[in-house]
């Protein structure tokens, strides 16, 4: 599993191009809000899918909703890794005792672009943490995926805060 630091700008700025531009829809007779609206409910219904995932620790439904490339990316405090095939949830037995997720937000950057944002409290093996993970959904011939993902952790003893 190969390890690449890039910033989350710049992951935006390629994600958006390669699929925001190359997925436009052709002129349907649709509006830009319509579609960004429309993208905005399929991204949730996506989200949710993966939270639900989650929480029935199904391994295959999680698995389904994230794009498998090797453009795949995982971000989170120990940097940015990418691909699916080497991504230790492939095969990783472990799930959280709970996960509270709130505040789930999802915002159109682009048509066939979503981004998505919660915060979290997380527990495994008596052990409590929070913080905030984040999603880019890109629409692909197979439907709705998970391009990019990421956790962050607050410091310990930091009070959870989610806007």
């Amino acid at each position: 599993m190969s390890s690449t630091r890039v910033s989350p700008g710049l992951l935006l700025a390629l994600l958006i191009s390669v699929f925001g531009c190359s997925r436009a829809p052709l002129n349907t007779g649709a509006s830009a809000g319509a579609i960004a609206a429309f993208d905005t409910v399929e991204a949730r219904r996506l989200f949710e899918e993966n939270i639900d995932a989650i929480h029935k620790r199904d391994r295959a439904r999680y698995l389904a909703t994230y794009l498998h490339t090797s453009t795949l990316g995982r971000n989170g405090p120990a940097g940015l890794e990418l691909g699916y095939e080497g991504w230790s949830a492939r095969r990783d037995s472990t799930w959280p005792d709970t996960l509270i997720a709130r505040n789930l937000r999802v915002v159109p950057i682009a048509p066939g672009v979503v981004y998505g944002t919660y915060c979290y409290t997380v527990t495994q093996k008596d052990t409590t943490s929070s913080g905030v993970s984040e999603r880019v959904f890109v629409k692909t011939p197979e439907g709705w995926r998970i391009a990019v993902t990421t956790a962050f952790g607050l410091p310990v003893g930091a009070p959870a805060k989610c806007k």
